[in-house]
């Protein structure tokens, strides 16, 4: 996912609009075309080839979701479906009747960040774009890695777990994983001390532990993670000492 990298260099946001007024996505296409960390805008009037988008390996950073669509589902609906999918993609709402849907607005399942009226004002679109860049500035419990290009976070409390894999690093979440270009070892100075470096090529986040065999773990979901022989003795007075830090 594209973001801002940590010297302060701009990448760019990989950024959709979904929108079935064609005149109302492209008017608010060109107002995200003045943004410096806007680059492309993808547009899309209809949700199937949005979905055929995601279902193919594309990730937004930022959705622009306008919430009526004249058919049974709305915007809300298909912002909790993506949240299901992607949910580190950021979603802006955009409607032209916030008062018809402002109560069940925050009752979705959604990463959401933003709420524009239409017409959309440049000025407010551009605070909620300044939100984003801050947010994604911020390493503070979160790991911050190269992925396809571009940064991306990751909170801890995410991570089953790191695997070294050929010099480069596979970081596994409970529904998905990211194989990343950065060494483990560069990446483990990044996390806290409720992970766990077991083996020399993984990292475990703890609290996903389930049950700890003499050289090897279990972790939820059914992982099961070696432990090297020399890391067997640390590696189980550092779990229990976990365990005993958490009651």
């Amino acid at each position: 996912m594209k973001c801002y990298d940590m010297k302060g260099n701009n990448s760019y946001m990989k950024t959709a609009i979904c929108d079935d007024q064609p005149q109302a996505l492209e008017e608010l296409r060109k107002i995200l075309m003045r943004f410096p960390p806007i680059k492309k805008v993808h547009a899309y009037t209809d949700m199937e080839s949005f979905w055929a988008t995601i279902e193919a390996g594309v990730f937004y950073d930022i959705v622009f979701m306008d919430i009526y669509w004249e058919q049974e589902q709305t915007g809300l609906d298909f912002a909790e479906r993506l949240y299901q999918v992607c949910p580190y993609t950021k979603v802006v709402y955009v409607t032209g009747f916030l008062f018809d849907y402002v109560e069940d607005i925050f009752l979705r399942h959604t990463n959401l960040c933003g709420l524009l009226k239409k017409p959309v004002n440049p000025e407010q679109l551009g605070r909620i774009l300044e939100k984003i860049k801050e947010e994604q500035l911020k390493p503070k419990g979160k790991l911050l890695f190269h992925y396809q290009g571009s940064y991306m976070t990751v909170p801890f409390q995410d991570i089953l777990y790191l695997e070294s894999r050929l010099h480069k690093t596979c970081i596994v979440l409970k529904n998905r994983e990211y194989l990343c270009g950065e060494s483990l070892e560069s990446l483990k100075s990044q996390l806290d001390a409720q992970f766990l470096n077991c083996h020399k090529s993984y990292v475990v986040n703890m609290e996903y532990i389930q049950e700890f065999r003499s050289r090897e773990l279990v972790l939820e979901g059914e992982h099961v993670i070696p432990v090297s022989k020399a890391r067997a003795k640390m590696s189980k007075e550092r779990f229990f000492s976990y365990l005993d830090s958490r009651r």
